[in-house]
């Protein structure tokens, strides 16, 4: 795992693409959503191959079909294993060649090939009874195609390789194949379906890791690189969503803006590296609030970070943001510098609001900013919440009239230690 080695993965606790590359033994089914994702991924890559391994597999019925014809050699029996090959290898050339392959390919692959398989290993071993070895060399491709060629995962590949050797042992037997030909043939078939089982598993591993570091670069381009953090291009691109999420919705919006107290003087007292490392504890405790999957927290500039939150009411926003404050103050990371207190501490600026088309989410963000501003002005290590009253001041995404004794401040908001 090339990406692993190279990252503390504990550093990105929100990443379900970290936490599957942080266990010790990789498995081959992950979490539900996260394997859905994978599912997709793996069949749209794999499109070509699954689509030209169904018409080659319908081609060759074809084939026998034509075979049977010319030989005028049909029966009721051979009838009806053709018709049901023949059609269920019609259906599956039909999904995987239609537009809703991605959605309903895998669901009926891992219920048609096992079905279709059983069926032509039986016919096969009916035919081998009669003198025709010839036709069981078309075993191994079917225990090799549900590994490599149609799309199955490894589990599902591995029970359509049993059930085939199964079927065709049983069939065997009941057809009076001789036993030295039964016995010969299906053991070479089970040392195929193992040597196919350990190379698919391996594959699927890999293209499982593979899966997973691809998505963790993808989302370290939208992390900060010293917390962890979302970068604020991610946190602009969010905040536009959900707010026309919010307004088809008609729910509310809690921004949340952070700053970090007397940071420069603790930067001054105790080197940078320090003040690194205390910004990366910060945010990894403000995170640990931050999970639902609509809500998004970001490193927003310097020592402040802002987070969103989805249909939470003012109630709600202020107890999560003296819960975040109470969180970094219990980490007790000494700050001898700070006017407030011994450790560092936080202060949070908190806008509530429920969004209309008539309103910029900048005007939300400015209500925000302004809470944060008093709440510094007030002592600091504290949270002040402004809701839709105040909101209702704000015009063209500027305050209407100042709050008694504090400066006004036009986006975008001025960043600076009181």
């Amino acid at each position: 795992m090339v990406i692993a080695s190279r990252l503390n993965l504990s550093d990105f606790p929100d990443s379900p693409y970290a936490a599957e590359l942080q266990r010790s033994t990789p498995r081959l089914l992950f979490a539900p959503k996260l394997e859905a994702e994978y599912g997709r991924s793996d069949l749209l890559e794999n499109r070509t191959l699954i689509r030209v391994a169904c018409a080659l597999a319908l081609l060759l019925m074809a084939f026998r079909g034509m075979e049977q014809v010319l030989a005028a050699s049909w029966h009721d029996t051979l009838l009806g294993y053709f018709w049901l090959v023949a059609a269920s290898s019609a259906v599956l050339t039909w999904i995987a060649w239609s537009p809703a392959f991605e959605r309903i390919y895998l669901p009926w692959a891992q219920i048609v090939v096992p079905v279709r398989n059983l069926i032509v290993a039986a016919h096969l071993a009916e035919l081998a009874a009669h003198g025709q070895l010839e036709f069981l060399m078309v075993l191994p491709i079917m225990l090799i195609g549900p590994f490599f060629f149609l799309g199955l995962r490894f589990r599902a590949a591995l029970v359509s390789g049993v059930l085939t050797v199964a079927s065709y042992g049983t069939s065997a037997f009941l057809f009076g194949l001789a036993v030295p030909v039964a016995l010969r043939s299906c053991t070479f078939l089970l040392l195929a379906l193992i040597a196919c089982a350990i190379a698919a598993r391996q594959k699927e591993k890999y293209s499982r890791t593979r899966y997973l570091e691809n998505c963790l670069t993808a989302e370290l381009a939208q992390r900060d690189a010293l917390t962890g953090a979302k970068n604020r291009r991610v946190f602009d691109e969010h905040f536009t969503l959900l707010w026309q999420q919010a307004v088809a919705d008609r729910r509310t919006l809690a921004i949340l803006l952070l700053d970090v107290d007397h940071f420069k003087a603790y930067n001054d007292r105790y080197g940078h590296q320090a003040g690194d490392q205390a910004l990366r504890q910060v945010a990894q405790s403000v995170q640990s609030f931050i999970r639902r999957p609509r809500d998004v927290f970001a490193r927003y500039g310097g020592e402040e970070f802002a987070a969103i939150l989805y249909d939470v009411d003012g109630s709600q926003a202020k107890n999560i943001a003296n819960q975040i404050r109470s969180a970094v103050e219990a980490q007790a990371i000494e700050h001898l510098g700070s006017g407030t207190s011994a450790a560092v501490t936080i202060s949070v600026g908190v806008a509530v609001v429920k969004p209309t088309h008539e309103r910029d989410s900048r005007g939300a963000l400015q209500l925000a900013d302004q809470a944060l501003y008093e709440a510094k002005v007030k002592g600091r290590n504290r949270v002040k919440v402004m809701d839709e009253s105040e909101y209702r001041t704000l015009v063209t995404g500027a305050f209407t009239k100042r709050v008694v004794g504090l400066p006004m401040r036009n986006l975008p908001p001025q960043r600076r230690e009181q």
